[in-house]
């Protein structure tokens, strides 16, 4: 009979404790982003597009958004969540074909993706509030 060696692993991982660099962090909320696309920006674009087929029930969309804070609001962020998932989507398919796939490429076109994305949610919401 053989004796069973016993190995000291960790049942939970703390993700808090464990520090990522910023292209797993990029990876991770990418996954995210697509199921906040899907299950939230998705619906919601078809709802908007759906309820303006004719001049008037467009007016009537365009009258709520600019009236009501709330939603408005609510559409730009899920306009923003779209635009991050394209970027960092754009960034997965240039390191599958081998375009900047080593940590060093791979943690700059993160924060470059972060910087573009912030840069354009600063103008959105500078275009918001005007």
């Amino acid at each position: 009979m053989s004796q069973k060696t016993i190995i000291a692993r960790p049942v939970n991982i703390n993700l808090f404790k464990i520090r990522l660099p910023i292209s797993a962090l990029i990876s991770i909320t990418h996954r995210i982003s697509g199921m906040y696309v899907f299950f939230v920006t998705l619906p919601l674009s078809i709802f908007l597009f759906r309820n303006t087929s004719s001049e008037l029930s467009f007016s009537n969309v365009n009258t709520l958004l600019k009236n009501n804070n709330i939603l408005s609001t609510f559409v730009y962020f899920s306009f923003l969540v779209f635009l991050y998932h394209i970027m960092t989507g754009f960034r997965h398919l240039l390191m599958d074909i081998h375009i900047g796939e080593n940590l060093k490429a791979a943690n700059a076109s993160a924060y470059l993706v972060i910087g573009l994305w912030l840069l354009a949610s600063l103008f959105t919401f500078l275009r918001f509030g005007s």
